[in-house]
């Protein structure tokens, strides 16, 4: 998968059903050679997200569901 692909999928919480906007960037372990973290918000917004890979439940068509406490993974 490419990081275009990545980019126009929306990122939901499953624990609350909220939609936090869509992967802007990535941060990659350059040792291991691996994605740690994608980072996403909503346009017109001041907060971002940084959400562990290990947040990641399921990668689909249209979206990334995540498992995340929003309030630990705020940045703002």
């Amino acid at each position: 998968m490419r990081f275009w692909e990545l980019s126009n999928k929306d990122v939901i919480n499953c624990k609350n059903g909220h939609r936090l906007g869509c992967v802007g960037d990535l941060e990659i372990d350059v040792c291991k050679l691996c994605i740690t973290d994608l980072y996403c918000g909503c346009l017109g917004k001041k907060s971002e997200y940084k959400i562990p890979v290990g947040a990641v439940i399921r990668i689909g068509v249209d979206s990334i569901l995540v498992d995340i406490d929003e309030k630990k993974c705020l940045v703002k």
